[in-house]
């Protein structure tokens, strides 16, 4: 299911990474960029983004589209290889579970 918030966090991470609009999706996901794999998610749907992300190959990220859906989405990827992005692409939580610096700092 697609709605305007999921649309918005699309186009900006497709702008960000390099993924042109028409590009077709691969294998489904939302972005793949070489080995970057990235799922746009609402709270809602952040427990199917985990499981479909634990089966696939490279870096694999859950962006949100919303900043209030960040700590569940870190509390979902916890013990897993999966890093967490703001609505903006910015990571707050590497693959690697390393939270990343609050820009600014």
């Amino acid at each position: 299911m697609s709605n305007k918030a999921h649309a918005a966090v699309l186009r900006r991470l497709c702008e960000r990474y390099g993924a042109g609009r028409d590009r077709p999706r691969c294998d489904g996901f939302d972005v793949q960029v070489g080995d970057l794999i990235i799922e746009v998610e609402t709270t809602a749907t952040l427990d199917r983004a985990v499981q479909r992300l634990q089966h696939a190959q490279g870096q694999r990220f859950i962006a949100v589209t919303n900043r209030e859906a960040i700590p569940d989405a870190v509390a979902m990827t916890r013990g897993t290889e999966i890093g967490v992005m703001d609505p903006w692409g910015e990571i707050v939580l590497a693959p690697d579970g390393l939270r990343q610096p609050a820009r600014g700092s």
